[in-house]
């Protein structure tokens, strides 16, 4: 009986070290991982790729956390280590807070933030809009901003819609700023816009030099007698086309084709680099402006980046996070094939505090509607 026992504890032990082992390359994938929000991907952008991956090593090691704990093993330190490490930047992914109502004394802020993929345009018939672009009309009439800030805006049917004028009813919103693209010098109905309760009394859009389809567009609006500087972006779209998700829906039984695997793969590798390369610099140009700017400041719009990021590192530095101070829940906000990604994003400055954090989870685009009630202080 005791060579039994020897050799059942010999048994355990040696499962014990390779779970350790597991957990050692777990925490070896997570340093990577924490280090790209650091690196600039346009000097290093193999960092950016082991960002995406980080909150799913993170998670791994806090169940190895769990595991050792139950076994009572001294392995726990390691595990536990890394999720010390990690607790702040995974706030970023999920949050437990307890919203609170402002009183009508209380001189706040309603913001809305949505990517509206050009209200569905494509699915338009005879000059009618979709049921998808009605809904999130309707929606932004439901909402009740202060402050709508949309990604993707489209303009309409010429002639025969006006989104701005339907968003106008819709929502109250009496100002608006409205800046499209320009493709070979002829301006096209695709773009940024802010609509306000508040009157504009300046705006100024950035157009990224990488790349002239995304841009961020800053308003200065005279509330609450004082003057705040409200920046709306879009930065560096992957660009994925229909056969990219297609293949990324399927891709089991792609694997099985090596040729086609690889060439899809790589493909849709190379549109992430891009990506994240052009990313950097727009993040740069635009934290840059918010860092200089004279009076309170308000960021929002859609980053294309996660919370482990360079990009969203860089322009989160010295703001605040809506939903990091009063959101709940899993923080995701794009509504396609990455249901965990979170890159849409409200943040602010210290002359604010976020009282309510939300993500409408109505998916009329690709992207969910993101609400945050902020409270100008009183400095």
């Amino acid at each position: 009986m005791p060579g039994k026992e020897k050799k059942g504890k010999r048994k355990n032990s040696f499962l014990s070290w390779i779970m350790f082992l597991a957990n050692l390359a777990v925490v070896g994938f997570m340093l990577p991982g924490f280090l790209a929000a650091y690196v600039p991907p346009d000097k290093f952008w193999i960092l950016a790729f082991a960002g995406l991956a980080f909150p799913y090593f993170a998670l791994i090691n806090f169940f190895f956390l769990v595991f050792w704990i139950v076994l009572r093993k001294k392995f726990a330190f390691v595990a536990l280590a890394f999720v010390l490490l990690s607790w702040g930047r995974m706030a970023g992914f999920y949050q437990v807070s307890f919203p609170r109502k402002v009183t009508e004394s209380e001189r706040s802020i309603k913001i809305v933030s949505y990517n509206v993929r050009i209200f569905d345009r494509y699915n338009w018939k005879s000059g009618k809009i979709s049921e998808d672009a009605a809904e999130i009309l309707d929606l932004t009439g439901r909402l009740q901003p202060d402050l709508l800030c949309m990604q993707e805006y489209h303009s309409g049917s010429k002639g025969k819609t006006s989104m701005c004028d339907s968003i106008k009813k819709h929502t109250g919103l009496k100002y608006s700023h409205i800046e499209f693209i320009k493709v070979k010098g002829a301006e096209r109905p695709f773009g940024i816009a802010t609509f306000s309760r508040w009157p504009v009394i300046r705006s100024e859009t950035i157009k990224f030099s990488n790349n002239r389809a995304n841009l961020c567009m800053i308003n200065d609006l005279l509330c609450y007698n004082d003057t705040i500087r409200l920046f709306n972006l879009h930065l560096e779209s992957i660009k994925f086309n229909k056969e990219d998700y297609l293949y990324m829906s399927d891709i089991a039984n792609q694997a099985e084709d090596q040729e086609l695997f690889k060439k899809n793969s790589l493909k849709i590798f190379s549109k992430l680099r891009k990506a994240f390369i052009a990313r950097a610099s727009q993040a740069r140009e635009v934290a840059e402006l918010i860092r200089k700017s004279p009076y309170p400041v308000i960021v929002c719009g859609d980053f294309n980046d996660t919370p482990s990021s360079y990009s969203y590192h860089t322009l989160a530095e010295g703001l605040n996070d809506a939903f990091r101070d009063s959101g709940n829940g899993f923080g995701q906000t794009y509504a396609g094939i990455f249901p965990s990604f979170r890159i849409d994003y409200i943040l602010y400055g210290n002359e604010f505090e976020s009282v309510d954090f939300r993500r409408i989870k109505e998916s009329h685009s690709d992207h969910y509607p993101i609400t945050a009630t902020l409270r100008l202080l009183n400095n």
